[in-house]
């Protein structure tokens, strides 16, 4: 009887504490991400390095592709059905998930044949095939997990995955094809234990639904450009200096970004956790309710990123220093001035999730669409009449101000009826 209060106790604060699950499997990915950067920077030679840069460029590209086309769909179409309802769902991104990845692999060892036997593209499209495959299951049962919130067993699934890959790598890879062997190694090790050892039927059954692969495709042509122009946003700040002032300026400028980074991961960690509840309540077309609940996010979140702000203004210096040495002192300003325009982040971040989650892709996307020409046009006057870094930075609060005060205005002419018949296509249990 203990035993069983027990249980129950455990269970009970695995699935409250969802969106620290979340934090904490995001934050796996970054640590292995940097430990796998170091060892891979450290051992290859600037040539091959560059080869395995370009590699994982691309493959970040590939995948958002994939994950645009199928996840966000998924996401809001099975949120508030019951757990055997949002397995039929996912049969169908099953069988979609594993048309494109076949696809993928397909037209990369038909495209390898035509460029140079000893070019960087020649090894992507030779060895990318191996990881995109080997890969699927793990993917597969994240996104599984994701949709029922259950992040602690993604924690689980990631912190083992990324172990397995940082001891491989440190012990085994010393060229570039150790270091794809290493990747397929694990993707297949993980996927064979998720098979054996899981119970994930939705992988070990595939069924298509024509009414679902509708509603998929309606919301990933739209959510699919909406991640790669928000990764373009991301971005065109380090291009644009870098073009207009020279690698130094931009050396300058990413020194103070990847602070940044402490800023998103969490926030990124919550939203991904919330957004199951607020597209649960646009499914049952409580809107205005959705709409409330995320006020409260956004109040609690940018309450608890002043503080942070805060730090990063008054420690800027030491943090610059312990991080990039002393010839980055100039990027001081510049990390001040992110720091002001981080606390419009979490507001940015949740309009976005309300119009997804509402079904309306189109409308974010045409968000993010505002937003990359606001910040364009910003950068190209900040070069113009200042031309410095932190010009740049400041340009950029006016883009995050803009996506605010956009996005609720997009966020009110949603609520009314969603873009896509997502609760009266298909009958919800």
């Amino acid at each position: 009887m203990h035993g069983n209060n027990l249980l129950r106790f455990v269970r009970r604060l695995l699935l409250k504490n969802q969106s620290l699950w979340s934090l904490g499997s995001n934050g796996v990915s970054a640590l292995a991400g940097l430990l796998l950067f170091a060892f891979s920077s450290s051992r290859l030679s600037a040539t091959d390095f560059g080869i395995w840069v370009l590699f994982q460029t691309v493959n970040t590209l590939m995948e958002m592709f994939r994950t645009g086309l199928l996840l966000p769909g998924y996401l809001q179409l099975s949120a508030g059905r019951t757990k055997k309802s949002k397995l039929h769902v996912f049969e169908s991104v099953t069988f979609i998930f594993v048309l494109i990845t076949v696809g993928q692999a397909a037209v990369c060892w038909s495209l390898h044949l035509a460029v140079a036997a000893n070019s960087s593209w020649n090894f992507f499209f030779t060895n990318y095939p191996w990881v995109v495959l080997s890969g699927g299951v793990v993917t597969l049962t994240e996104w599984w997990f994701q949709s029922i919130v259950r992040f602690h067993v993604i924690l689980v699934l990631r912190t083992a995955n990324r172990l397995l890959m940082v001891v491989f790598i440190y012990f085994f890879a010393f060229d570039l094809s150790r270091l794809i062997l290493v990747q397929v190694l694990v993707n297949t090790i993980m996927g064979v234990i998720i098979l054996v050892f899981m119970r994930v039927p939705n992988i070990k059954r595939i069924k298509f639904d024509g009414v679902h692969g509708r509603i998929l495709f309606n919301f990933g042509k739209y959510a699919t450009p909406s991640q790669m122009l928000a990764n373009l946003l991301r971005s065109s700040d380090t291009l644009m200096i870098s073009y207009a002032m020279g690698a130094a300026a931009t050396g300058i400028y990413g020194a103070a970004a990847k602070f940044l980074e402490f800023v998103e991961l969490p926030i990124r960690s919550f939203g991904a956790v919330n957004f199951n509840q607020l597209a649960a309540l646009a499914n049952a077309g409580k809107h205005h309710d959705a709409l409330t609940l995320a006020r409260q996010k956004v109040w609690r979140l940018t309450l608890r990123v002043l503080p942070l702000a805060a730090l990063l203004c008054i420690f800027a210096p030491q943090l610059i220093m312990l991080v990039s040495g002393q010839q980055y002192l100039s990027s001081i300003p510049v990390l001040r001035v992110m720091a002001i325009y981080c606390i419009f982040i979490p507001a940015d971040r949740y309009c976005g999730l309300l119009l997804e989650s509402f079904g309306r892709p189109d409308l974010n996307l045409i968000k993010v669409f505002v937003m990359l020409v606001s910040n364009v046009l910003g950068n190209a006057v900040a070069i113009w009449y200042f031309n410095t870094p932190v010009s740049i930075a400041t340009s950029s609060i006016v883009t995050f101000s803009v996506g605010v005060g956009f996005g609720f205005w997009l966020v009110t002419r949603a609520i009314p009826q969603p873009a896509f018949p997502l609760s009266v296509s298909v009958n919800r249990p």
